[in-house]
Parts: structure tokens; sequence; C-alpha cells
């Protein structure tokens, strides 16, 4: 899956979870700051890239996720681990 298609799939989502208008989420967006979503919203949206792709991201990694480019960062590295 090449990065524009996961950044695709994770602005839909994100889109989808807020109702925020997708033309609005750019991909250096920062959840809190630009967004203005909470954290409990985040993490909603972290599961659902997990649930989206398949893949397991640990707690600790979740932490670090702050805009929409770490999600994408973080999805591509956990599916190249899913394959290894």
């Amino acid at each position: 899956m090449s990065t524009e298609e996961i950044r695709a799939t994770i602005k839909k989502s994100i889109a989808n979870i807020t109702n925020i208008n997708l033309e609005e989420i750019t991909d250096s967006a920062s959840y809190k700051d630009d967004l203005q979503l909470d954290s409990l919203t985040i993490l909603e949206i972290a599961v659902d890239a997990e649930y989206q792709f398949q893949v397991t991201i640990p707690d600790d990694v979740l932490s670090e996720i702050r805009t929409v480019d770490d999600t994408v960062r973080i999805v591509q590295q956990h599916l190249v681990l899913a394959v290894a």
C-alpha cells in the first residue's frame, strides 16, 4: 500500500470520526492544536487505523501520535513490521 493510499484512508477516518471537512485536514495538522481534538478522539483515530490496516500499535507508540503525518508514519512502520 502506498503512502498516499495510507494518508487518504487516515484522512477519511479522521473526517468520519470528527465530522471535520476532509479538505480541512492537512498532512501536518496537529490533532490538538489545529483540529481541536481531545485525547479520546485521537485514541479513536489510532484504534481505527489499527483496524483499517490490520496492525497493532503499542501503547507507548500511540502516545507519540500528534499529527496526521505521525499517524501515517507509524502505520507505515507497523505495516513493514507485519510483513517481516
